[in-house]
């Protein structure tokens, strides 16, 4: 079983961005993250479906966190994200529900890569994203 932290605690850890979008953390844990969205006219595209700029950031979100749990609950390492490859396969309409599930692939203690589905409520994949990413320094959790 793979070690995880209760979302709750760390939903202040998003940055003010992903706030601002409505990201939920559904799941946080060693090697793997799980970040949902509820969509809002306001991520709309001219077509009326979820933008791809937002669904970019929800990738970029969850990989980059999924390289940086840690043992310890009261440390947190942020990461860099340092390339960024996303394929978009099919929309989301308004007001449906997406997540993002993130796995790290590989790398080692400075660089690691990571693998992301986006996916809609039925599981019908919506887009792919990889990228690669740098660790910064373990951190104290703010109190």
């Amino acid at each position: 079983m793979t070690p995880t932290s209760p979302a709750t605690d760390l939903i202040g850890l998003f940055s003010g961005f992903a706030a601002y979008l409505g990201l939920d953390l559904l799941e946080y844990g060693q090697a793997r993250t799980v970040i949902a969205l509820q969509i809002r006219p306001d991520h709309l595209n001219q077509a009326g479906n979820l933008h791809g700029g937002v669904i970019a950031a929800m990738a970029d979100s969850a990989l980059g966190m999924c390289g940086t749990w840690h043992v310890d609950p009261a440390q947190w390492r942020l990461s860099l994200t340092l390339s960024l490859n996303i394929n978009y396969m099919a929309p989301a309409p308004a007001g449906s529900r997406v997540r993002v599930i993130a796995r790290v692939r590989g790398g080692g203690p400075k660089i690691y890569m990571a693998a992301c589905d986006v996916l809609d409520a039925e599981d019908n994949l919506l887009a792919s994203a990889e990228g690669v990413f740098k660790h910064s320094r373990l951190r104290r959790l703010p109190a």
